[in-house]
Order: C-alpha cells, then sequence, then structure tokens
C-alpha cells in the first residue's frame, strides 16, 4: 500500500514559482484530427484558449491513430502548427499521443517517434484493439496489469512522458465513476510498492516525465495524490496534460491548481519538451 509521509524540499517563494511554471505549459491537448475530440478543436480556437488560460507553452498531441503516419505527414502538421502559432507569444510544440500494447511493443516505431518533439505514451488505452487488457477487475488482479503496462511503458524507447498512469476511465470500463473511484483506490493499495519505486527511479534516471492529468480528480479518484507525492519525492519530473478534448477543457480548474500548489515542486520536477530525446 502507498502510504509514504512526504516532507516538500521547496520552500515559500520558490516552490510557488514552480507551482506556476508547471501550470503555465499544457503538454496534452488533442485536435478536431483525433476522432474523440470535438469538432471546435482547430488550431486557431485552441491557441486563443490556451493564450486566455495563460499559459506560455502548449503541446498539441493527437492520437497515433488519427491519421497515417509518415515523414509527408508529419511535415504539414508540424507546417500548419507553425502557421496558426505565427506572430502569437504562446510557444507550440508538435507531440503525439501513442500507447502500449505489451512489453517492448508501442503503437509508433522510434523512427516515427523521433519526428516529434516529444511522445506521450498511454499505458491503459484498453478500449483500443490489441492493447492487453487486465483479465478480471478484481483490484489486485487490475493492480498487477496497471503497474506491469506503467513499467512496459517505461522500458519503452518511444516514452517521454507517461500519459494519465493509473487513471481509471468511467468511459472504458463502463462503471459509474463512485464504483470506478472505490475500486481503484483498492488496486492502488494492492500494488507492490518496491517494484512500483523501482519504475519510478526509471523513470527519473531515463528522464521520462509522469504526467499530471486532471481527470484523477474530476473522476473522484484520489488514490493518486499519494502516487505524485512520490514521484515528487523521488525527483521524477511532472509534465501537466489537461487531456483536452473541448475547450473548455484546456485551462487548469481551481482543483488542480490546489493540488499542485500542496506539492512543493522545485525546478527539477518540472518536464518540457527541451528534455526529449
Amino acid at each position: 500500500m502507498i502510504n509514504l509521509e512526504v516532507t516538500g524540499k521547496g520552500s515559500g517563494t520558490q516552490a510557488r514559482g514552480q507551482e506556476a511554471m508547471l501550470l503555465a505549459t499544457n503538454y496534452h491537448i488533442h485536435t478536431h484530427y483525433s476522432p474523440c475530440a470535438a469538432s471546435e478543436m482547430r488550431l486557431p480556437a485552441i491557441l486563443d484558449a490556451a493564450e486566455e488560460a495563460g499559459y506560455e507553452r502548449i503541446g498539441i498531441s493527437d492520437h497515433c491513430y488519427s491519421f497515417d503516419l509518415n515523414s509527408y505527414r508529419i511535415r504539414d502538421l508540424r507546417q500548419e502548427l507553425q502557421e496558426a502559432a505565427k506572430e502569437r507569444k504562446i510557444k507550440v510544440y508538435l507531440g503525439i499521443e501513442a500507447y502500449i500494447l505489451r512489453h517492448r511493443l508501442g503503437s509508433i516505431t522510434p523512427q516515427i517517434a523521433g519526428l516529434f518533439d516529444y511522445v506521450l505514451v498511454a499505458p491503459n488505452h484498453y478500449h483500443i484493439r490489441g492493447v492487453a487488457q487486465p483479465t478480471r477487475l478484481h483490484p489486485r488482479i487490475l493492480g498487477e496489469h496497471e503497474l506491469y503496462m506503467f513499467e512496459a511503458t517505461i522500458n519503452s524507447p518511444i516514452t517521454d512522458v507517461v500519459a494519465h498512469p493509473f487513471v481509471l476511465s468511467p468511459r472504458i470500463f463502463r462503471i459509474a465513476p463512485d464504483r470506478l473511484a472505490e475500486l481503484a483506490r483498492a488496486m492502488m493499495e494492492s500494488i507492490d510498492e518496491k517494484r512500483l519505486v523501482g519504475a519510478l527511479r526509471t523513470a527519473q534516471s531515463r528522464g521520462i516525465a509522469i504526467e499530471l492529468n486532471p481527470k484523477f480528480l474530476r473522476y473522484g479518484q484520489t488514490h493518486l495524490e499519494s502516487f505524485y507525492k512520490l514521484c515528487v519525492e523521488l525527483k521524477v519530473r511532472l509534465s501537466f496534460g489537461s487531456d483536452a478534448h473541448m475547450l473548455d477543457e484546456i485551462a487548469p480548474d481551481p482543483q488542480i491548481r490546489a493540488f499542485v500548489d500542496s506539492l512543493e515542486l522545485t525546478e527539477e520536477h518540472i518536464w518540457s519538451p527541451e528534455l526529449a530525446r
């Protein structure tokens, strides 16, 4: 069971400054190219919403199955992004959201991954055919599977950021949010902490970030609060990503701001695409 007493090492103004720095970025935003995103998610509207939210840097990270991935298509996407961001103060990166199918097998090749500024990799896209599934929705079995997929994501050569780890989506599991939150809590309590710490130490040594995704609060899955504090304790970098599929999901809400304030971050905890590759 994860239950560490964590003492923040940032203090006062410095810590608050780093928390503000984390929430001045958002590296997980989908456009209308992602089949699950709203038609309103077009670059000019996204950039307007991001500037209004006060972001200094954002990343566009559509699903890897949104289009045929080749060097010509990626070049066109980058040009489209550069044109939309022209004469704006906000800095925009071209990322992608890939996923792990099972150990040593990601949904894109390292060659394709290298054409993007960074790659988010989801360990739990269970709605996609070919992704290894948990055999039962028993907390211990689900916890073992989630940890296996988390380890596989961290060990993958394509990963820069682990997207929404240990977050169970009501849409994917088709379980009411309150019941799913209880299952998620029991799942996290069953996870082998030694293995989890080992995986996070590997992430730290490889420069892989863990995404701080606000959906865990939206879904009531507060078991992840201790997980993120463990990341901070082990000096694993964090990347904020709202996983926006609609314009009103781009800006951080007060709930995630309050949680980030509680983490007492320092500069070494903040990830940026310049650290990728």
